[in-house]
C-alpha cells in the first residue's frame, strides 16, 4: 500500500501542497472550497480554520497551542477534480482532510529516516514564500526541478531541516549520502548506469518514485548511452516515465502525455518533458 503522508506540523503540511498552482480564484474553485471548508472544520472542530484573503483554495488550520498554521491547499485537488468522476474528486478531497486530521506525530528526526523527494520550482518557491527558517538541505538538479531533503515513517514525511540536521551530528554533505542511499533502496528499478532506454520504460512505486531523477550520475551514463533523446516525464510520486523522442511532432504527443498524467495526478510535480543536458535536466521545447 502507497505512504500516505501525515502533515501535522508546518514542516510537513508544506508537503500536502506537493507543487502548488498558480492562484485560482474563480467562481469555480471558489464553491469548490465552500463545498470543502464544513468538511476541513467538521474534521478540526477544535482548530480555527480560514481562507486565506483572496486565495479560496488555500485554507489555515491552527490548532490549539500552536502558532503556525497549517497550510492545506486545495489547488492540485481542485485541478484533479476537473478531470475525473466526482466520485473520485470526493475521495481524494476526503483523503487529504483525513491526513491532516489524523496525524498525532511527525516523522522521528534521525539519521536512518532521511530521504529524498523531488519537486518544481514552483513548490520550491512555495517554501521559500513560508519563510521557513532554516531551510531543509536542497540541491537544484535541473531548470526547474529541486531534490529536497525529508524525514520518512510509515505515516509520514516532513521536510528535514538543516538545524534538525546538526543536532543529528551530520553535515549537510553526511544528511545528503544517508538521503541518497536510503532512498535508492526503494526506488523501483532505478535504472543501472549506463543502461540505455528503448522503448517506452515506465517506472512505478509508492511514495519517492520520481526521486530517480535526482542521481545525476547515474542518468548522466544513462543519457550518454541512449542519446540526445532521451526524454523523462516525472508527474508524480508514483510514477516517472522514459522514452527516446525525438523533436517535432513525437515530442508534442509525449509532451500531451505528461500533461494529461499531470491532470490525472492529485498531486502533480510536473506537467515537463525534460531532457539531460550538461549535468542537469531542462525542460525539452
Amino acid at each position: 500500500m502507497p505512504k500516505r503522508p501525515a502533515m501535522l506540523s508546518f514542516l510537513a503540511a508544506l508537503l500536502l501542497a506537493a507543487s502548488p498552482a498558480q492562484a485560482q480564484t474563480g467562481p469555480e474553485a471558489r464553491a469548490f472550497a465552500a463545498d470543502a471548508l464544513p468538511k476541513i472544520r467538521a474534521a478540526f472542530p477544535d482548530a480555527e480554520v480560514a481562507q486565506e484573503p483572496g486565495e479560496p483554495l488555500q485554507i489555515n488550520i491552527t490548532r490549539k497551542g500552536e502558532t503556525e498554521p497549517a497550510v492545506m491547499n486545495l489547488h492540485r485537488v481542485f485541478g484533479f477534480c476537473q478531470n475525473v468522476p466526482k466520485t473520485d474528486c470526493e475521495a481524494e478531497t476526503a483523503r487529504l482532510i483525513a491526513i491532516l486530521a489524523k496525524a498525532s506525530v511527525n516523522p522521528e528526526g534521525e539519521a536512518a529516516n532521511l530521504r529524498l523527494i523531488v519537486r518544481d520550482a514552483e513548490y520550491w518557491n512555495f517554501v521559500l514564500g513560508s519563510k521557513l527558517d532554516p531551510l531543509p538541505p536542497h540541491r537544484q538538479i535541473g531548470e526547474d526541478l529541486f531534490a529536497i531533503l525529508v524525514f520518512d515513517s510509515p505515516e509520514a514525511i516532513a521536510l528535514a531541516p538543516a538545524d534538525r540536521i546538526a543536532e543529528l551530528g551530520l553535515s549537510p554533505e553526511n544528511a545528503w549520502l544517508f538521503a541518497e542511499r536510503q532512498t535508492a533502496r526503494i526506488l523501483p528499478g532505478l535504472p543501472e548506469t549506463g543502461a540505455r532506454i528503448e522503448g517506452l520504460v515506465v517506472f512505478q512505486g509508492d511514495e519517492y518514485t520520481s526521486s530517480m531523477m535526482a542521481y545525476p550520475e547515474r542518468w548522466a551514463a544513462i543519457a550518454e548511452a541512449t542519446g540526445p533523446d532521451l526524454a523523462v516525464i516525472a508527474n508524480s510520486d508514483q510514477f516517472v516515465f522514459a522514452a527516446m523522442v525525438p523533436d517535432g511532432a513525437e515530442l508534442e504527443r509525449y509532451r500531451d502525455l505528461a500533461e494529461d498524467q499531470c491532470k490525472l495526478a492529485p498531486r502533480c510535480i510536473s506537467p515537463n518533458v525534460y531532457r539531460w543536458r550538461e549535468g542537469r535536466w531542462v525542460i525539452a521545447r
